[in-house]
């Protein structure tokens, strides 16, 4: 194995660094600090703890007083949540400082001296956890959903039982977090957090060298204290007998099912880790390929089959075959499932299979390898950090690419067959079924008497038909271009064709050999009648179920098996759109792609039926989800209650219809000269413009220009309250406040309104989750549209402690009026410096300059520059966003109140 060009040692007191040059983005440096402390670690009386102490980590340190670090770094443009964070688990607890400039060398050196505070020298004051114990429990009101409590049960009596991590689940326990006593939360500190624990990771544009000697200058200093215990490791018993298990939520859906084998992580080197990763996702892209196509037959008993290996925790390995029923078919699903896993197990992959993934793997591989200088420092840091846990070196990233495509090349059915018997074993399986209490499940007895079942089957080997169709069959008639234009600011041009199909260029260099596009075309769902409304909402996902021209779904995955290409279709309420991507080599497949969706977009009766199928399903869980009346009852009461609104349920699966869909696509996806398509990236213009004018200007056009239509689809003048009650597993109460009101549409505006949404969220920061302790996070979002007429859209949403929600939904009321008569210089310098540093960063992003371009030309802007954001972010003064908030606080603001609190 060839190591990664990195610089690394070991401190004299234990603590590992890791420093490495990377250029992606420029300028920019990110900071790792990772220890080997999880909540495996704590004792009874610490349950959570350990996730508990991450978030004290940003709540003062020695250098650092109170929230002196995050107020620091804001400052200079880095965010927090974004670009500060952390994570907690079993065994390992992370944090981590993105998008560090490195111009800054005061900036630099005060981000290593958090890093230093973190090893060691957080403050833990007592007012301080206090006000943390109520962030906890909101997290843990948010984070404990139907889902997590079902899987929790599955997780910790089927996959964890009978050891310790059984015991441990990152969150912890409410009482404990509630009730501990502080030295319990220092001691614990003390103990754990320590250097022999801990490694400093430095990615990004720096000189090695000259990082070295500031780590080790900042971090030697920590002392490694004396007779503090050995980290343990923790062992995973494996259980000899089937553990079968069910696990009911009044708010689920209907049941789905999980068929798991465990085992103990193999201990492997790093050659032979990559190795053993690739056939499991081999084995993964073969079996759920296949079962996409067996799930599509009337008779199968399963909606859908997925089968999966990871590692759950260090000491444990799960293979897993996820089951989605169809309606009251929980153990012919099973059966089904288990026989096809039985089948493939005995023999394997077809030939034709193989192939596939061959060629899928060996396109990835490839790509990767030509933008090896654009992985990104994050990248390189979550491997780095991974190696750390796992005590191994560090692998050249390009070397690794030659190594999996080398061996991508070598797997066979006979190394599949070998990889799959590590599966067949009797030990460690566990079935687990979540769903509804509204539905009954099967007794133990009836799920072993279908695993002896199978076990007695002898099925014959897989087979499929032999698919030689193309995508394009015929000659097309193509087009010429009838005039060229400058697109202004940048080195773009645009092209209107003679079918009426305006095409705009953008070669750059950012990304080697992917191309980018996006297209538009105005109008959309607000041109449909009522009716079809359904259909509209429908109408591009079964095409998607259906295929293209002469390919049905299945046929036409399998032509794109090996080709790096994607493509989507979406009708909106005012306009259409299509999004996708290709390499240089699948450009002609990507237009050939895009000649079909407007040409010969498929309408399968069996693709109907699988999505009603799907739907079906899909409503229970709806009808269950105590936010989902809330949610449907916000969406109308943000459309004036209007009749166009709409809304998932019953009669909106009843109404969905094939030919009305069919003919609500061709409506909207169709003509060309009504279209504006983008692309940016690594491509030749001329070789473009040929295969441009062969496909895109195949595309008939009417010459027919539409614009949106205005049906009001806005809150009524005042404010809507839409409060409901519902009884919850987890009390807790959804606060939603949505404004929309009248103003002009310009950049400016634009932008004051963005910086609004951001001072808002500093300030619900500061005093929902911090001062009252009252929610984990408050979202904010501020936007203006220009269609059907200009107006702004401002939305504050969080979930939070029922007990203050009347308060809370106060402060959010204060703070937006509050805007118009004081605003924070340090808060709004802190916004404007995090945008420039943003646009900074986005400068060789392609996916920014293709939503920058098409944004622009279908709002009739100019495209946004560096240089032109810049000076316009610069005019913006502490005045002119006073005065924007006191008209958006003024201009007869329609209010949506949303307010979803427990019964009880």
């Amino acid at each position: 194995m060839k190591p990664a060009t990195i610089t690394n040692g070991v401190l004299e007191n234990g603590l590992h660094y890791y420093i490495m040059h990377n250029e992606e983005p420029k300028n920019r440096a990110s900071f790792y600090f990772a220890q080997n402390v999880g909540s495996i670690l704590e004792n009874d009386e610490q349950q959570g703890l350990a996730h508990f102490l991450e978030h004290m980590a940003f709540n003062g340190t020695q250098n650092f007083k109170d929230k002196g670090m995050l107020e620091y770094l804001e400052k200079n443009g880095i965010k927090f949540g974004s670009e500060i964070n952390a994570f907690t688990n079993f065994d390992e607890t992370v944090y981590n400082i993105n998008q560090v400039p490195v111009e800054n060398k005061k900036l630099i050196d005060s981000v290593l001296l958090v890093l230093h505070d973190w090893s060691g020298y957080l403050s833990l004051t007592d007012a301080e956890i206090d006000k943390e114990r109520g962030v906890i429990n909101e997290e843990w009101r948010t984070r404990n959903t139907a889902n997590f409590r079902a899987n929790s049960k599955i997780w910790l009596e089927g996959l964890l039982v009978d050891s310790k991590y059984g015991k441990r689940m990152p969150i912890g326990k409410m009482d404990v977090v509630n009730n501990f006593e502080y030295d319990a939360l220092r001691n614990y500190y003390r103990k754990w957090y320590r250097p022999d624990q801990q490694a400093v990771i430095v990615v990004g544009d720096i000189d090695p060298e000259q990082m070295e000697q500031k780590v080790r200058k900042v971090f030697s200093s920590i002392p490694l204290k004396d007779n503090l215990p050995e980290r343990p490791l923790f062992d995973m018993p494996i259980n000899e007998e089937l553990i079968y298990l069910t696990s009911q939520d009044e708010e689920l859906g209907e049941p789905s099912i999980q068929y798991m084998l465990k085992s103990n992580t193999p201990h492997l080197t790093a050659e032979e880790g990559m190795k053993n990763d690739l056939l499991n996702r081999f084995l993964g892209y073969i079996f759920n390929n296949r079962m996409t196509e067996l799930t599509r037959k009337e008779s199968s008993p399963a909606l859908g089959i997925g089968f999966g290996v990871q590692e759950f925790v260090r000491p444990l390995q799960v293979m897993s075959v996820g089951i989605q029923p169809k309606k009251d078919s929980l153990l012919s699903a099973l059966e089904f499932s288990l026989t096809e896993f039985k089948r493939f197990s005995k023999y394997g992959a077809t030939s034709e299979e193989i192939k596939r993934a061959q060629a899928a793997y060996t396109t990835n591989l490839e790509s990767a390898k030509k933008n090896i200088e654009k992985r990104r420092n994050d990248s390189y840091a979550h491997q780095i950090y991974n190696a750390f846990f796992k005590k191994e070196p560090v692998p050249d990233y390009s070397w690794s690419l030659d190594f999996r495509k080398e061996f991508v090349n070598q797997i066979d059915n006979n190394l599949i067959l070998e990889q799959l018997t590590k599966f067949q074993t009797e030990k460690g399986k566990v079935i687990g079924i979540t769903g509804s209490d509204k539905y009954s499940y099967p007794k133990k007895e009836q799920v072993v008497s279908v695993q002896q079942k199978v076990a007695k089957k002898d099925p014959e080997p897989f087979e499929e038909s032999a698919m030689d169709k193309q995508l394009v069959t015929g000659n097309l008639p193509g087009t010429t271009l009838v005039s060229e234009a400058k697109i202004d600011r940048i080195d773009a041009k645009k092209y209107i064709m003679d079918n009426g199909l305006t095409l705009v260029l953008y070669p750059t260099d950012f990304d080697t050999e992917k191309i980018f596009m996006q297209a538009f075309s105005m109008g959309g769902s607000s041109l449909l009648d009522e009716p079809v409304l359904p259909d509209a909402a429908m109408a591009t996902q079964l095409v998607a179920q259906s295929g293209l021209g002469e390919l049905d779904r299945i046929e036409l995955n399998k032509f794109l098996a090996g080709k790096e290409t994607s493509l989507s279709v979406n009708i909106g309420t005012y306009s259409e759109a299509l999004g996708g991507r290709s390499s240089q080599d699948d450009l002609e497949t990507l237009m050939q792609e895009i000649y079909m969706q407007f040409t010969a977009p498929r309408f399968d009766s069996s693709a109907v039926r699988i999505i009603k199928e799907s739907m079906e399903k899909s409503l229970v869980a709806r009808q269950n989800n105590v936010q989902s009346a809330f949610q449907d009852s916000l969406s109308l009461a943000k459309s004036g209650y209007s009749k166009r609104t709409t809304i998932f349920n019953e009669k909106f699966i009843e109404n969905f219809d094939l030919e009305d869909a069919r003919e609500v696509y061709k409506d909207r996806i169709s003509n060309a000269s009504d279209f504006t398509f983008v692309f940016v990236g690594d491509f030749e213009e001329d070789q473009f413009l040929d295969l441009a004018k062969k496909y895109l200007g195949s595309i008939p056009g009417t010459s027919k220009k539409e614009a949106p239509k205005n049906h009001n689809l806005r809150p009524n003048i005042g404010v809507t309250k839409v409060h409901m009650s519902r009884e919850m597993q987890t009390p807790q109460s959804t606060i939603q406040v949505y404004m929309n009101g009248d103003v002009s549409y310009s950049r400016k505006n634009s932008l004051m309104m963005y910086m609004v949404s951001q001072l808002l969220n500093k300030k619900y920061m500061d005093r929902v989750r911090e001062d009252e302790g009252g929610s984990y996070g408050v979202r904010v979002g501020g936007s203006l549209q220009k269609y059907p007429e200009p107006q702004f859209n401002l939305v504050v949403n969080f979930n939070c402690n029922p007990d203050k929600t009347q308060r809370l939904l106060e402060i959010v009321y204060e703070n937006i009026k509050n805007l118009t008569d004081e605003i924070d210089s340090a808060d709004f310098k802190e916004v404007k410096n995090n945008m420039e540093k943003s646009i900074v960063e986005n400068q060789e992003d392609n996916a920014y300059w293709l939503k920058n371009i098409a944004e622009n030309l279908k709002n009739d802007q100019e495209v946004t520059t560096q240089e032109s954001f810049l000076k316009n972010l610069e005019e913006i003064s502490i005045k002119d966003i006073k005065e924007f908030a006191e008209q958006i606080n003024n201009a007869q603001p329609r209010i949506v109140e949303g307010i979803l609190t427990p019964k009880t």
